[in-house]
């Protein structure tokens, strides 16, 4: 073999040896089980969970005391004008604010399954959510001092019956059909909670908002998680003194964002969009 032909050899082999044992670059994969474990864990669980839920109600109580006494105060964006005279209300969303149902979060992450309707409706239709740490007294605070109570909720206007009874239950106070605004209940109440926050504006002026969603404030669309947050900057003199939010690290909006609001999506498919958002110090 001619000498060149053999170093030429020599070179390539050697090339291709270190190239063999060289380590693969390993696969990222998102892992693919249920991923509200640790969420509703800290729901169910944690002090810290009761606390913060305990603590946002102490702020709402000395935040609609102070509105009470300012006629010029109100908490929605839906009223501009004309609303000092009117009676004083706070609205607030239901699931996860008012009512807790870490029970049903738990069965999801225990049965390795997604959200689906049929297994909602069958919670719902138990009664069995619990009352979230402080909204009881807050409640009861608002009742004394003549401050109309009302919910806005995303639940579908069927679920009214039991939905009210477990209100009425779990707060140990009557609450009536016409306090709770389902989604549904009338054909513009959609998802979009600005119209039902429209009506009761109409009639009430309207001391605070509590939720665990923005939705439950203002109306965003289906935004970009940046987009989200941007957004959110807009209304920086409202957070923590008119609109108080309650902490839910299971599911809402944010959640949607990060799979493009597509809940047809195959749950395998949303995770890896979640995982993929995941920022790390190279990002």
């Amino acid at each position: 073999m001619p000498k060149y032909l053999f170093l030429l050899f020599l070179l390539s082999w050697t090339t291709l040896s270190a190239h063999a044992q060289e380590p693969a670059s390993p696969t990222i994969v998102a892992p693919q089980t249920d991923q509200g474990l640790d969420g509703t864990l800290w729901m169910q669980t944690s002090v810290e969970h009761d606390f913060a839920c305990v603590q946002a109600y102490r702020l709402a109580t000395a935040q609609a005391t102070q509105a009470l006494n300012d006629p010029c105060w109100t908490a929605a964006t839906e009223q501009q004008t004309g609303y000092a005279q009117l009676p004083p209300a706070v609205i607030l969303d239901l699931d996860e604010t008012v009512l807790n149902n870490a029970p049903f979060m738990g069965q999801l992450v225990k049965q390795d399954t997604s959200w689906n309707e049929t297994l909602w409706e069958q919670w719902v239709r138990s009664k069995k959510s619990t009352a979230v740490p402080g909204v009881k007294p807050f409640l009861q605070k608002l009742v004394s001092q003549g401050i109309a109570v009302y919910f806005i909720t995303n639940r579908h206007f069927k679920l009214e019956t039991p939905t009210v009874e477990n209100l009425s239950r779990v707060l140990d106070m009557p609450i009536t059909k016409s306090q709770v605004l389902f989604q549904q209940e009338k054909p513009d109440w959609t998802w979009n909670k600005t119209s039902r926050r429209a009506e009761v504006a109409r009639s009430h002026r309207i001391l605070l908002l509590l939720g665990d969603d923005y939705n439950d404030f203002v109306y965003q669309g289906k935004l970009t998680p940046l987009e989200r947050v941007t957004q959110g900057k807009r209304y920086q003199q409202y957070w923590g003194e008119r609109w108080i939010i309650l902490p839910n690290p299971v599911y809402g909006d944010w959640e949607k964002a990060l799979y493009h609001y597509d809940s047809a999506l195959p749950t395998a498919k949303k995770i890896q969009l979640k995982f993929d958002a995941l920022k790390t110090e190279n990002d």
